[in-house]
């Protein structure tokens, strides 16, 4: 099983750190949703990060402990040398470059706006996310009647795969034909779908797939589950409202 922590540097120079996640936290595995949330600009402030490790451990995990806990560096420096974890991913949003130290003894700089991927105590590599790519992603965007389209779509499908699999569940002829289920109709590529929208409509605060994993496309959403900053509602009943609130929302902070 491989294991991984995730660190945030917060711009007081606290460190924030997740608990130990166990079981695929490799690069190309879950630990690659850390990777591509970076590159998107996800990791704008703290709430944020602590918003995505929520739905990261829901998704993956499911532990019940306390998930963040906080590090008190001095000189901006990093020491992983005392780090027992496999895979450590390390986030600098904060406007000031940051030292890393090995279990070598060896230092790497860790510029602004970067993440470190750490393993088995050593600096894997660095990757930098420049401010053409923020650019790049506030200029992706499908029409509203394009996004509706394919979400109408994926629902459809789900829906059919329910009833399918609902028929089978009621046959006494296939109780024993384990193998054959409704699922088997259903779209392999639905995740693929949701991924490639979040990423052309440059959506941080997950609300795509909050929208059709937890509330069944809307049908789950009931006055006063989604608030902003400030306390307010945010309507996300429909794929419509889905969209438009993306395509406003800008910097302002979801609560959940």
């Amino acid at each position: 099983m491989t294991r991984g922590k995730i660190l945030f540097i917060k711009d007081n120079g606290e460190i924030s750190c997740t608990t130990e996640f166990n079981g695929d936290m490799y690069p190309s595995g879950n630990g690659g949703e850390v990777l591509e949330r970076f590159e998107e600009g996800y990791f704008s402030d703290f709430i944020k990060f602590k918003r995505f490790v929520e739905n990261f451990n829901r998704r993956n995990y499911g532990y019940e402990e306390e998930l963040i806990q906080n590090l008190y560096p001095s000189d901006h420096i990093i020491n992983i040398r005392d780090n027992f974890t496999d895979y450590l991913y390390i986030i600098n949003e904060t406007k000031e470059q940051w030292t890393i130290v090995d279990k070598d003894e060896n230092s790497s700089t860790l510029p602004k706006h970067s993440l470190a991927v750490v393993y088995f105590k050593e600096v894997e590599r660095i990757i930098h996310r420049t401010p053409q790519q923020n650019k790049n992603n506030e200029q992706r965007k499908l029409s509203k009647e394009e996004f509706c389209s394919i979400l109408e779509r994926l629902k459809e499908a789900k829906d059919l795969v329910d009833k399918v699999d609902d028929l089978f569940n009621k046959s006494r002829e296939n109780i024993e034909n384990d193998f054959v289920n409704g699922a088997s109709l259903q779209i392999s590529h639905e995740s693929t779908v949701v991924k490639l929208l979040k990423f052309i409509m440059n959506d941080q605060d997950d609300l795509i797939g909050y929208f059709i994993y937890e509330l069944d496309y809307g049908r789950k959403y009931e006055a006063g589950m989604i608030q902003d900053e400030n306390g307010m509602d945010i309507d996300i009943s429909s794929s419509e409202k889905v969209y438009d609130y993306i395509c406003k929302q800008g910097d302002t902070t979801i609560n959940r």
